[in-house]
């Protein structure tokens, strides 16, 4: 059986997929999971393997991103503790259609298809918390497309401020990501997203110290965000 500690029970007790199981429930599935150590910069999994398994952050972040045939980087999702990525690939079966990178030192839970399809036979509720994750993540790619597709580099910023301040329920907050991967989250470059901030500092939007912000003008950085 996979040795987790008390945290990690806790982690993997609130995630959508596994939150209908009861403890006995848990632990049989835990006797076929492996635990994973990704260092940081290390691959997950790329575009050209098979999805066996998915995986669950238990420690540690992981970034899930497409690549151009230019080399152009453009991120999915960024997960932390409690993150599930890998999930539709593994119902679906055939290739991952991306690339999942640690972005520092992770340990992850690994749960491949056959236990996945074997505890969803045996606990259908499991269905359940897998559509309810599924269902989330459309929702996010929805708004990252319209986000791409119709809206500036400016209100993608804003955006992905205002989410920050919402997630901190404070004006001041750190970034959660380096400044590259937060350009590549929105889909420009780090030198780009550096103007747009230093803009928004000189417009007294937002003060910008290092990696800590603080919004000073609210609705004028909600206005930029539906502006577009």
């Amino acid at each position: 059986m996979t040795r987790l500690t008390p945290d990690q029970l806790r982690i993997l007790e609130e995630v959508p997929l596994l939150s209908a199981l009861d403890r006995r429930g848990l632990d049989e599935l835990l006797r076929s999971c492996q635990r994973q150590q990704a260092p940081r910069g290390s691959e997950v999994f790329g575009p050209d393997q098979p999805a066996e398994a998915l995986y669950v952050v238990l420690t540690g972040r992981v970034k899930v991103f497409k690549l151009s045939h230019k080399g152009d980087e453009q991120v999915l999702h960024h997960m932390g503790p409690g993150g599930i990525f890998g999930e539709a690939a593994v119902l679906g079966g055939g290739n991952y259609p991306a690339f999942a990178e640690a972005l520092e030192d992770a340990t992850l839970l690994r749960v491949s298809r056959s236990t996945l399809l074997s505890s969803i036979a045996r606990n259908p509720e499991l269905a359940l918390g897998l559509m309810a994750g599924l269902s989330s993540k459309l929702h996010e790619f929805a708004r990252l497309i319209e986000q791409l597709s119709l809206k500036e580099v400016p209100a993608r910023l804003a955006d992905v401020l205002l989410a920050l301040a919402a997630r901190a329920s404070s004006d001041t907050f750190e970034l959660d990501r380096t400044k590259r991967q937060l350009a590549a989250r929105i889909g420009t470059v780090a030198e780009t997203l550096s103007r747009t901030l230093r803009k928004l500092a000189r417009d007294r939007i937002v003060r910008v110290e290092g990696p800590r912000i603080t919004i000073l003008d609210r609705q004028a950085l909600e206005d930029l965000a539906a502006r577009g």
